[in-house]
């Protein structure tokens, strides 16, 4: 029994001692290589490598650096706790382009930490792009240039441009090569606008990345500037054709073309208009003209950037009268006076004024005789019986026997509801009447009243009111800050009214003998500072200023003279700030004896 229990014992211990020879050989530090790169970038790569954990639970990281001190590593990655080697990667970001990375694995467990050999990699160096300037400039196309150095990669480039630094357009896609150096490279563009700032830059692409050139500008070439005149010395068979040209520093020529219609059909000789910079009149005669007759011209005018078209205007040789439509004076409600000019030129003209409510008019005043006497005469006929509120198109019309003349389309509007008022300022907390009468001058118009404080946006409403007697009406408004009023009726808005608010100044003095002042208004006025003025001589002096506390109020002491003293505090409009006007206090009486 002895003996049977001695070998049992030796056995056990025969097994422990197995079980930890055999557990000692299973844990061992894990084995870290380093690998290659599958992948670099300008500015990211990705490292390989292999890590086995010889059989316990073992992390993982990648060191990497401009030096085998690396100074950079990844975040720790679990590679399990198996015994055979595991293949790894990891991405690394945020490097430098055209710089040499060392890098290596390290893996490490209980056991221990083992270091990959150490390996290098070199980032990519994007193209570099440099804009120069443009060149070949017109009034309609450039060629743009710019260099661009692959740095030994297949770049391509193209160009940018528009009239501002968001561009807009951009040329088609070439190719810059794989040179090492950097190659000069242009674009010629076109359908540009004459006299018009593009900006440009240059843009070029490899697999290292995209580099941009600076911003650059250029400014097309502008064709001449021409404006029509007016017309001088109309006759029956001649006038005097006259406009402006601008040359804009090139070689110019000018004419006018003119005809019966903006067809033209015929044209004077070219004349030189120089090559500077500065606007010169230019006249010349025409004759053969037919009398009575409506002609259009224009003046023309070219140089190298292009030609360029005065507007179309229009004379009549003489035989029809001339009009001009005036402007409408004396607008109300329901009545306008009609004004305008006609030359009979010699001939037995009559007048009137056509009128409504679209250019279609459909009304006309009665004809009236101007005489025959040739020179400028003004004409006026006073309308009535118009709707108020209401937009109306008028001419004036003239007719002899050398034809009839319409004067060009003027409009006038007759009134609406109007908007007054008594003061045009109020201490806050005050109220202030607006009123207004109704042109129909009924009781019992609606009148829809707006307001816009300061900094509050647009106007909205505030209240509708109804008309009384004599179409009169009114409402009390009571504004914070600053604001400014209209009042609406049948869709017609009144001229606006602003009304200016002072910050209410309470002004008192306490039993300790001391004073107190407060500022009140659609907001606080804490830290502004106020002035304490006594009247001497007339004027009012500033013999203290006080800052207001966090509540816009203070309490202070004053050193007076002996005798009586009027007092008052005053606040100015820089420190009332935005929406309010300055403000001042009623005043106090004080007496100092000693």
């Amino acid at each position: 029994m002895a003996g049977t229990r001695m070998r049992w014992v030796v056995g056990l211990a025969l097994v422990v001692v197995f079980a930890t020879v055999v557990g000692s050989a299973a844990a061992a530090a894990p084995t870290a290589t380093t690998g290659p790169t599958t992948s670099v970038g300008a500015t990211t790569a990705t490292v390989t490598g292999s890590v086995n954990p010889g059989g316990q639970s073992t992390s993982w990281y990648v060191e990497y650096g401009t030096s085998t001190s690396y100074g950079s590593k990844t975040s720790s990655t679990n590679a399990g706790s198996g015994s055979s080697a595991a293949s790894i990667s990891a991405d690394l970001s945020g490097l430098q382009a055209g710089t040499t990375y060392h890098y290596r694995v390290v893996a490490t467990n209980s056991t221990g930490t083992s270091h990959g050999s150490d390996a290098v990699f070199t980032t990519l160096t994007p193209p570099v792009a440099t804009t120069s300037s443009a060149t070949s400039i017109s009034a309609s196309s450039a060629t743009l240039n710019g260099t661009v150095d692959p740095n030994s990669r297949d770049t391509s480039y193209y160009f940018e441009y528009g009239t501002s630094t968001s561009y807009g357009t951009k040329t088609a896609v070439k190719s810059a090569g794989a040179a090492s150096s950097p190659q000069s490279e242009s674009v010629s563009i076109n359908g540009l606008q004459a006299g018009h700032t593009y900006h440009f830059r240059i843009v070029a692409t490899s697999d290292a990345g995209t580099s941009t050139g600076k911003d650059a500008s250029f400014t097309t070439s502008a064709a001449p500037g021409v404006e029509t005149g007016d017309v001088a010395s109309v006759t029956t068979t001649t006038a005097t054709l006259r406009g402006n040209v601008n040359p804009n520093g090139l070689s110019t020529t000018w004419w006018f073309e003119y005809g019966t219609s903006t067809s033209y059909t015929s044209r004077t000789s070219s004349h030189s208009a120089g090559s500077g910079t500065a606007t010169k009149g230019e006249s010349i005669g025409i004759k053969s003209l037919r009398p009575a007759t409506t002609y259009h011209y224009r003046i023309v005018a070219q140089n190298s950037s292009g030609r360029s078209y005065g507007a179309d205007r229009t004379f009549a040789t003489v035989g029809a009268p001339s009009t001009a439509t005036g402007a409408a004076q004396n607008v109300g409600p329901e009545t306008a006076l009609l004004t305008g000019s006609l030359d009979t030129h010699g001939r037995s003209t009559t007048w009137w004024f056509q009128y409504g409510t679209s250019t279609g008019y459909g009304t006309s005043t009665p004809a009236k005789s101007a005489g025959s006497k040739a020179g400028a005469q003004t004409v006026t006929w006073q309308l009535s019986g118009l709707q108020p509120g209401a937009t109306y198109h008028y001419r004036l019309v003239a007719k002899s026997d050398g034809g009839t003349a319409y004067g060009a389309d003027a409009a006038f509007a007759t009134q609406g509801v109007t908007l007054t008022v008594v003061a045009r300022q109020v201490v806050f907390g005050g109220r202030i009447k607006l009123a207004g009468i109704v042109p129909t001058h009924n009781a019992g118009e609606q009148i829809a009243v707006y307001a816009q404080p300061y900094g509050g946006g647009s106007f909205h409403l505030v209240t509708t009111v109804l008309s009384g007697v004599g179409g009169t009406w009114a409402y009390i408004a009571q504004p914070g800050i600053a604001t400014a009023y209209e009042a609406m009726w049948h869709g017609a808005s009144s001229q606006p009214i602003s009304i200016g608010v002072h910050p209410r100044i309470g002004f008192s003095r306490a039993r300790n003998g001391k004073f107190l002042v407060r500022a009140s208004g659609a907001h606080a006025f804490p830290h502004r500072i106020v002035q304490v003025q006594r009247r001497s001589e007339g004027r009012w002096r500033t013999i203290r200023r006080v800052r207001l506390g966090a509540r816009s109020r203070a309490q202070f002491a004053v050193s007076l003279p002996r005798g009586t003293s009027t007092l008052r505090i005053a606040m100015s409009v820089n420190q009332a700030g935005a929406g309010f006007l300055g403000g001042t206090s009623r005043t106090l009486v004080v007496h100092v004896k000693r």
